[in-house]
């Protein structure tokens, strides 16, 4: 098989001599900028490369709800939420939907609430609900508080204190995934504690852990819409910047970290963005490195 090299940061890498067909990109700290939402270049963008024929699969944790709020579906193609746990066409018809959490598996997840400081949310009925447990309510929402300061300099949505400790209403709904939320030591205990062979959990950052069941993940996500579509790996391109993003990057054939992603995230990707999700870091990427120029492709052989 013919072969391309070219060199980029400092790294040699071979390439077969094929177009990208799919890039799968994460939202929040990724593709979405610093007000969460899709920014007007970045919509471009996408734009472009789906006229170019590149198929683009939204690949994030939020539910699909959320992706149809804040991601307008004459952007992309398919939708991999819930990181791999349902999957959506852009008009919202569901190609594969994974198992949710037991109650049982809930029943293990709950007492850390009591043992720790930190916080959970599960998505349902079409919204993000929270739980807090009483005798950590205080500190709880004195750190949502600090996080709410960052978020307002960032100019985020805020987060609302509408904790609540009746955790026997989870029961009563479908949850497919539960997040902690809380200081970083806290949730490195709880990670640590986890049975791997019993759940699969990630950090989407250092204060955002998730859990969900064993097996499911933004890498089997992907591997579906891959093989629905017929695209080999070196045909598909990912772009990530939390933990959870790392099954996804080692599933494509081009694996990007974000410049602002965490090091575990930079350490797995083989290449990594020029600049931050707050400066459309993604988008510009793709423009520079996947659009075709004159005809010419980025992956054009390097002499």
């Amino acid at each position: 098989m013919l072969l391309y090299f070219f060199r980029y940061d400092n790294k040699i890498v071979g390439m077969k001599n094929s177009r990208i067909r799919l890039i799968a990109l994460d939202c929040d700290g990724t593709i979405f900028s610093r007000h969460g939402t899709l920014s007007a270049y970045s919509a471009e963008i996408l734009k472009k490369a789906r006229d170019e024929g590149i198929l683009i699969a939204v690949c994030t944790g939020r539910p699909f709800y959320s992706v149809e709020r804040e991601f307008p579906k004459e952007f992309y193609d398919y939708a991999i939420c819930r990181n791999g746990q349902s999957i959506y066409r852009n008009d919202g018809t569901v190609i594969k939907e994974e198992r949710a959490l037991t109650p049982q598996e809930i029943r293990t997840l709950i007492p850390y609430l009591e043992k720790y400081n930190v916080m959970i949310g599960c998505s349902y009925e079409d919204c993000f609900h929270y739980f807090c447990s009483k005798r950590h309510h205080f500190s709880v929402w004195a750190f949502q508080t600090l996080k709410n300061m960052a978020r307002l300099l960032l100019g985020r949505h805020l987060w609302h204190d509408d904790m609540h400790s009746d955790y026997q209403q989870i029961y009563n709904h479908t949850i497919y995934k539960i997040c902690f939320t809380g200081v970083p030591s806290s949730l490195k205990k709880i990670a640590d504690s986890l049975d791997p062979s019993a759940f699969s959990f990630f950090f989407v950052n250092p204060t955002w852990l998730e859990v969900q069941p064993y097996g499911i993940d933004k890498g089997t996500g992907l591997k579906t819409v891959m093989d629905l579509c017929e695209i080999d790996a070196d045909e598909t391109a990912a772009i990530g910047d939390g933990e959870n993003d790392i099954p996804m990057l080692e599933t494509a054939g081009i694996s990007v970290a974000m410049k602002n992603a965490m090091p575990s995230v930079k350490k797995k990707a083989v290449y990594i963005t020029e600049e931050e999700y707050t400066e459309d870091g993604a988008a510009k990427w793709i423009a520079k490195h996947l659009l075709q120029n004159d005809g010419q492709s980025a992956f054009d052989e390097v002499k």
